[in-house]
């Protein structure tokens, strides 16, 4: 038995990036349909029993803004902001599509899909976990979960789990993804270095300054999160609650939606969720 956890904005993203990047003549498939093939490719790779997706709540509203205002304050290219209101329109699209696709869906209030995969990894340990996503803070709950492990969706290969907690790393190096400022001159190897010598950690820290080091650790370790316990009572009760495969009602929002492609690789894009539970 192994389960599917896919980071869903991350490949929306992708899905919708793949279409618009694709400039060969002819009509455009719908960013559904470019979700799908990613999905039925890592279900047929993978043969996962049951797939799940985690969702990211507005980044305004995290609860990590809280902690650190400037939180993922950054300046994304035009390109990006133009994929906006794409990303929004085809994850409504795909939220109701995934409730009548056996596909179960976790969200939650200030919470981002990292503190619901890892309530989800939690709550299934140790029965076996696969997360699909290219977000490096993914490493961590394989570090913690021998169960879990990360498949790069890009690669297409699993990530390797790093030797040192790669949490502390990233306290100590900052991630300028998220915005979070580290110690200026510490890059992986050195960082590694002082994890691997805790009589060395201590003294840069003194030195240093220990409070970047924890709002860091924060921010940045899953397992720190401060609604834990609720979120994994909440994955809980969505793990377990049942899924629904309804054909017809797929038709209706095809129709709905108007998902062009949809219904010409409906053998291979749709029907692989029939037999998930």
């Amino acid at each position: 038995m192994q389960h599917l956890l896919v980071d869903a904005r991350n490949a929306i993203y992708r899905a919708v990036y793949a279409v618009r990047a694709d400039h060969r003549p002819g009509v455009k498939y719908h960013y559904f349909v470019a979700l799908l093939r990613q999905m039925t490719n890592w279900m047929n790779r993978l043969r996962p029993t049951s797939v799940s997706v985690c969702w990211d709540a507005p980044r305004a509203t995290v609860w990590r803004r809280a902690a650190l205002q400037t939180y993922k304050d950054r300046s994304d290219s035009n390109y990006v902001e133009g994929l906006a209101e794409d990303i929004t329109l085809t994850t409504e699209v795909a939220r109701e599509f995934f409730r009548v696709m056996n596909v179960r869906q976790l969200s939650r209030k200030q919470m981002e899909a990292d503190d619901l995969l890892y309530a989800a990894v939690s709550v299934l340990h140790p029965k076996k976990s696969i997360i699909v996503s290219t977000d490096s803070d993914m490493v961590q709950i394989p570090y913690r979960f021998s169960s879990c492990s990360v498949f790069h969706p890009v690669e297409m290969e699993e990530v390797p789990v790093p030797c040192c907690n790669p949490a502390h790393l990233k306290a100590l190096m900052g991630d300028n993804a998220d915005s979070i400022d580290g110690y200026y001159g510490i890059g992986p190897k050195k960082g590694q270095a002082l994890l691997e010598n805790p009589t060395d950690l201590q003294e840069f820290l003194k030195l240093k300054g220990a409070k970047t080091f924890h709002l860091n650790l924060l921010l940045i370790d899953l397992g720190m999160c401060p609604r834990i316990l609720a979120n994994t009572l909440y994955a809980q009760r969505a793990l377990a609650e049942p899924v629904t495969f309804d054909k017809g009602e797929i038709n209706k929002l095809i129709m709905q939606h108007k998902v062009n492609g949809l219904q010409q690789e409906f053998a291979d894009l749709v029907l692989p969720f029939k037999n998930l539970g």
